[in-house]
């Protein structure tokens, strides 16, 4: 069952099949020190909000621990109710290094709330929302959401497709982070490659 709820992909299939450009920015911003941008009010975070511009966002992660089966009963509090005639079945963690633009090589944190249905007593998974957060090189954390969209090919076996929306509520560079994109997961492999485009540094309203 682990392969079913893994969620990444090798970035060499994603290259391939997802018509990555060959001039986009290499994966080098690797922050030491605290950002600048420290907190809503600060005059920075307000002053880059008029200059907020969506920029590409690159992550390639691998999971190095996995933790399948944990109780579902915080995945309605964090996503509402699953697709209508599923019920949540249970809720995994899963965390590993990850090299990403615009944080550099950091820490990731992956948590799934599997949903499904229930069939003569068995459970059967058929997708999943997630939450999860990326932490930069000096502490700063981007958050986003996950919503599984479709298999490639056999479930568990392949390539996963989700949609991911960036959330503010993070810290430093990313407390008004926005965006969207993709995320490439290859179940069998443990790992995922997160495509999309990102901006941070919304005036607060």
């Amino acid at each position: 069952m682990r392969v079913l709820f893994v969620v990444m992909l090798a970035s060499g299939l994603c290259m391939a099949g997802c018509g990555q450009a060959a001039d986009r920015p290499v994966v080098l911003d690797n922050p030491v020190g605290p950002s600048l941008i420290t907190g809503s009010g600060s005059a920075a975070a307000q002053a880059s909000g008029a200059k907020a511009v969506a920029v590409p966002f690159h992550s390639e992660i691998t999971w190095t621990k996995v933790v399948n089966g944990g109780v579902p009963d915080p995945c309605q509090g964090l996503h509402g109710n699953p697709p209508e005639g599923m019920v949540y079945l249970m809720r995994n963690t899963s965390e590993g290094p990850a090299v990403s633009t615009h944080l550099g090589a950091g820490d990731f944190q992956i948590r799934t709330c599997v949903y499904g249905r229930i069939v003569d007593g068995k459970r059967v998974p058929l997708g999943w929302l997630a939450d999860m957060h990326w932490t930069a090189a000096n502490g700063d954390v981007l958050l986003a959401t996950s919503r599984f969209l479709y298999w490639t090919g056999q479930p568990g076996r392949s390539v996963a497709i989700d949609s991911v929306t960036f959330q503010n509520g993070g810290t430093g560079r990313f407390a008004f982070a926005e965006g969207d994109g993709m995320s490439y997961v290859n179940a069998p492999e443990g790992t995922a490659v997160y495509e999309g485009t990102l901006r941070y540094g919304k005036k607060e309203k």
